[in-house]
């Protein structure tokens, strides 16, 4: 059975996780991390992380602040930002498990903003491999049309109001949880620049992402309407100082499937076409 824990943040702040444990004892190996995009709870990626457990290695789901079971009650008033989520959160779940599993190394699977965030994280040096799924600079001008347009108007025009009369972004807009209101104002201004958050001059940690060492891979998913790939190569490019850095382009036709979109690889349908690639790619095979 999945463990539920909590994690301390240095500021206090606790953030609920998820501990799948193999079910049969393995040899020490990889300790692995998934990070979820922005406003998504951990419970959606549950199926991956089991699947995950079963290969032998122990996995490590969370909730940001504010987010799913890390939320404390209302968020109307809330003053996290999306910053928050890179460089408290990402940061205290790393020292959880290098904690928890000294001398083990640690992977990490980010979907969307959970691949860039490691790049904000003062310590991701602790993460030894990264697999980013669907991760991409958010301007909008780089997503599909006519997706493009709805982000412009809804980011762009009436998400910030929105936000500010309520304190929160009600989650039925954007397809997610709840999300507090700075978090996302923040998000909606990185994502009218085209330098996304590297435009930001209150964002001091961005020189962190090309410090970050770590093999990475970007997969790029075909039907994603926000993961172009002009989106995943943007961002992909920011990532300067890897040992490695990859670029997998999933196609529905070798996944099997009609359609993927942003979210859909984590779905179960793909545990026997796209789940063992990713598997492969963590243990050190080439990208697919």
């Amino acid at each position: 059975m999945p463990q539920v824990i909590a994690i301390t943040a240095k500021d206090g702040r606790k953030l609920a996780a998820t501990l799948y444990e193999p079910l049969v004892a393995a040899p020490p190996g990889p300790v692995t991390v998934i990070a979820g995009g922005a406003g998504i709870a951990q419970r959606y990626y549950g199926r991956f992380a089991a699947y995950l457990a079963e290969q032998g290695r122990p996995t490590l789901t969370f909730d940001y602040r504010d987010i799913g079971r890390s939320r404390a009650g209302s968020i109307a008033r809330s003053p996290v930002l999306m910053r928050d989520w890179c460089i408290r959160d990402v940061p205290a779940v790393l020292e959880h498990v290098n904690r928890q599993w000294p001398g083990r190394p640690i992977q990490w699977v980010g979907h969307s903003m959970g691949g860039f965030a490691t790049g904000l994280a003062h310590n991701n040096a602790l993460i030894v491999r990264q697999l980013n799924i669907a991760t991409l600079s958010g301007y909008w001008g780089r997503m599909a049309v006519p997706e493009r347009y709805r982000v412009r108007i809804l980011m762009g025009v009436l998400g910030i109001p929105i936000a500010r009369m309520l304190g929160y972004l009600p989650g039925y807009l954007m397809g997610g949880e709840d999300m507090p209101g700075p978090a996302f104002i923040e998000w909606a201004r990185w994502c009218m620049q085209p330098d996304f958050f590297f435009a930001d001059p209150t964002l001091q940690e961005v020189e962190l992402v090309a410090r970050f060492r770590a093999p990475i891979c970007f997969a790029q998913i075909e039907d994603d309407s926000w993961g172009t790939p002009a989106a995943v190569d943007a961002i992909a490019s920011r990532f300067t100082g890897n040992a490695e850095r990859a670029l997998w382009r999933i196609r529905l036709h070798d996944a099997g499937a009609s359609k993927i979109g942003h979210h859909g690889f984590f779905r179960d349908q793909f545990r026997d076409s796209l789940w063992p690639k990713a598997l492969a790619w963590l243990d050190g095979q080439p990208a697919p």
